[in-house]
């Protein structure tokens, strides 16, 4: 690894190695994983450690697509060619890895893999949508998904961007802005959701994939986001694009059902990206900590570290049992269930925003005390600890904000009052 100024010891950084947190995060999950999901694991850090040299952080995460795309890494919730194992599961401990490997890799992958991705297994039918498909889970195309606008964050549902059928029908034309878009000025394709009739956003709602070669203008402007140098957020301004049929994914309202549907495995991805910050910043915490003498012994054995570090093994072990658990209800009552549970489906709707709730606060305040614990080396290029740190407030903010997912969570709390 090159540094722009190297300070840390030799001997420590030798031992600071993706490989030795892959077997702190081992030490930890492989008790509660079974035989096929310890087999994925073991891959997916093969791969790992094979891509880790390889990665040049002066340059974009785009280049490292088709990488992940020839293994089928850019997305497991769905099955993809013949990639096993597939499921909420496999996609959990996908995150885990590739955020461990690559955090702003990881953002960028979760926001073409699955938010723009995702639609298409779930709602695409089309010749068309199948090739959108192939190109993005080959690595081959760059996605992303178009919710958020200025002036509508928390507020998605009654978005602006506004939605005209052609005369003919055999087209919908979309007009308007959508902000944070990840990936944006790189991405090939659009998953954008508009709207006929801004009174009556749910029964109006549309989601279709846009591309740059369609009739109209497609600007994407860039924003100057400081934490996430290689992955690129932008400012998307649509006029007057022509989306041919074969490109909609639900029309007069689906978009509306299909916004939805996406919320769930959409926040139980985001939880896997951000228990993978948080075992990556803690395992290089823990052999720092180990390592690092002050006052003629490790720092670990002072009670304000180990203890410090302590607290917080015991907060991501919880947190990622509490994503596994919710990936496997979600594999075995809705993806893989014959007749979907709504049960289920509810309670999925209420812990999803809990978790990503809990892990996003989790990573940000496990970064940061990590840094405090482990000292001014964290805040250098010399450790992933400030890279994984920056990338975690992203993930938190434009994932959807900490006060999002409290409103969405009390919303549930106030339903309880209709049971007494």
């Amino acid at each position: 690894m090159r540094f722009q100024e190297k300070i840390i010891n030799d001997e420590i950084l030798e031992k600071m190695s993706l490989e030795n947190v892959f077997k702190i995060l081992n030490d930890n999950i492989f008790p509660i994983l079974n035989d096929k999901e310890r087999d994925f694991c073991s891959q997916l850090q093969e791969f790992c450690l094979d891509l880790r040299p390889k990665i040049d952080k002066s340059k974009d995460v785009y280049e490292l697509f088709p990488a992940l795309g020839k293994e089928g890494y850019m997305q497991r919730i769905n099955l993809f060619r013949d990639y096993e194992p597939y499921g909420m599961k496999a996609e959990i401990l996908l995150a885990v890895h590739m955020s461990c490997l690559d955090s702003q890799l990881e953002l960028a992958r979760l926001a073409s893999g699955i938010l723009c991705g995702n639609p298409t297994f779930q709602h695409g039918h089309t010749d068309e949508i199948m090739k959108v498909q192939e190109e993005l889970m080959t690595g081959n195309a760059i996605g992303c998904i178009g919710i958020t606008e200025p002036e509508r964050g928390s507020d998605a549902v009654n978005m602006t961007t506004k939605c005209t059928k052609s005369d003919d029908g055999s087209k919908i034309i979309y007009n308007g802005e959508k902000v944070f878009t990840t990936n944006g000025p790189k991405a090939d394709y659009f998953a954008v959701y508009g709207v006929y009739n801004e009174a009556n956003p749910r029964g109006t709602m549309v989601q279709a994939m846009l591309t740059r070669d369609f009739p109209g203008e497609l600007t994407t402007n860039r924003l100057k986001i400081d934490y996430v140098p290689r992955v690129h957020i932008a400012h998307t301004i649509i006029k007057d694009v022509e989306v041919p049929m074969a490109y909609v994914l639900g029309d007069n309202g689906k978009g509306y059902h299909n916004l939805f549907d996406g919320l769930v495995p959409e926040r139980l991805g985001i939880m896997g990206s951000g228990l993978g910050i948080c075992w990556g910043a803690l395992a290089y915490g823990i052999i720092y900590a180990n390592l690092r003498l002050q006052f003629g012994q490790p720092i670990i054995r002072y009670q304000g570290v180990g203890f410090s570090l302590a607290d917080l093994l015991c907060r991501t072990s919880a947190a990622t049992s509490l994503a596994f658990q919710a990936a496997s209800i979600y594999d075995n009552n809705i993806l893989f269930a014959e007749n979907p549970s709504k049960e289920a489906e509810k309670w999925l709707a209420n812990v999803s925003s809990q978790g990503k709730y809990y892990i996003s606060r989790l990573s940000a305040d496990l970064c940061y005390t990590v840094q405090q614990q482990a000292g001014g080396i964290t805040v250098t290029d010399n450790t992933d600890i400030q890279e994984l740190t920056s990338t975690s407030y992203i993930e938190e903010v434009i994932g959807g904000a900490r006060n999002i997912q409290l409103f969405i969570i009390q919303n549930a709390i106030k339903r309880y009052l209709n049971m007494f």
